[in-house]
């Protein structure tokens, strides 16, 4: 069983004793401030899988310690709890690096099923919101030439022709049926082509695929 880093920024105490109940996470630091996150000496040694950052008494302040959070470690995937169901919340936290979004309402067990997922690179959001991020990215343009996608297929990594024009089409909105017509392949080879991107991708579906092409077109 792989042992879960888990650093730990939050104001509630008790957190930290539920979460390291599971046998699979250790809390290798919690902070509550912006003081103590900002003096907190991680080495390499012992540097986070994961950041679980519980935002729920102000938006605002959480904002910038999620900046400063993506500044001080960009690699690692941060999970929010927050308290927050609105749809433009989740799209700022994306804006500012989050991999993974759960609400406090949705309880623990939640919350460490995010942190396990995030930790082997998964990205979790909200069911609600993944349909909400599918329909906005198609209202901006995204598949039409959009200029800001191509740049956010760009950063991701390097993609084949073949699997740049799978990913064009997913964004429109393109069924497996309708991608099967335009390429001129099976659907069974369409599906194999899918399943290898979004594996290449970590994502495991296309709200996913839609959530992380939104975050990186988003990216400066």
């Amino acid at each position: 069983m792989k042992l879960i880093k888990l650093l730990l920024v939050s104001k509630q105490g008790g957190l930290k004793g539920i979460i390291e109940k599971e046998e699979d996470i250790t809390v290798i630091g919690a902070t509550e401030t912006e003081r103590e996150l900002r003096s907190l000496d991680v080495t390499a040694a012992v540097m986070p899988d994961v950041i679980l950052f519980d935002v729920r008494s102000s938006w605002t302040h959480g904002q910038e310690m999620m900046v400063m959070l993506k500044e001080k470690h960009p690699s690692i995937p941060i999970v929010i709890r927050a308290a927050y169901p609105e749809n433009h919340y989740l799209i700022e936290a994306i804006s500012h690096g989050a991999a993974g979004y759960v609400l406090q309402d949705g309880g623990m067990e939640q919350v460490v099923a995010a942190i396990r997922q995030c930790a082997n690179g998964q990205i979790v959001y909200p069911a609600t919101v993944k349909s909400f991020l599918m329909k906005k990215l198609q209202q901006e343009g995204v598949g039409q030439g959009n200029a800001a996608l191509e740049k956010a297929i760009e950063k991701l990594g390097s993609f084949s022709k073949r699997e740049y024009e799978l990913l064009i089409l997913l964004t429109e909105g393109q069924t497996n049926q309708q991608i099967s017509k335009k390429l001129y392949l099976s659907i069974g080879t369409v599906k194999n082509y899918i399943s290898r991107l979004y594996k290449k991708m970590n994502v495991s579906n296309r709200p996913e695929l839609m959530a992380l092409l939104y975050k990186f077109q988003n990216r400066t």
